[in-house]
């Protein structure tokens, strides 16, 4: 989900019934009051949400399930295999499959560093 605030929102933020928002991707940017013209700081960042204590395993899965659904993420899997084995025919189609998969397994890697990271500095 996307988000914004005019504070600097905490990575893991308590919500006080055993659930937690995990803000990533937290994007500090300056914006004029259209009233007044005066120019303040507001934070746009992504959020989801968890149960239970921030664990790496979840906080993977929920960002990447935010992103990118499962049949999606079979989708690329799947055209992958068919271009790997041959099946797709079109040269340009199986170019498109295996760049596709690449940029997904790049992403995931990504998404992985970025929660260990968080987890690292929020002291999880």
């Amino acid at each position: 989900m996307k988000s914004n605030s005019d504070k600097k929102p905490a990575v893991f933020q308590p919500l006080g019934n055993g659930a937690y928002h995990y803000n990533y991707n937290i994007v500090e940017r300056t914006e004029k009051d259209s009233e007044t013209g005066e120019s303040r700081t507001v934070y746009d960042y992504d959020t989801v949400k968890v149960w239970d204590k921030p664990e790496y395993e979840k906080l993977v899965k929920a960002v990447i399930r935010e992103e990118i659904d499962e049949t999606k993420e079979f989708s690329y899997v799947n055209d992958y295999n068919a271009a790997v084995l041959g099946i797709i025919d079109d040269e340009t189609e199986a170019d498109a499959a295996k760049t596709a998969y690449k940029e997904y397994l790049a992403f995931v890697v990504e998404v992985k560093q970025q929660v260990k990271a968080d987890l690292e500095e929020a002291g999880y």
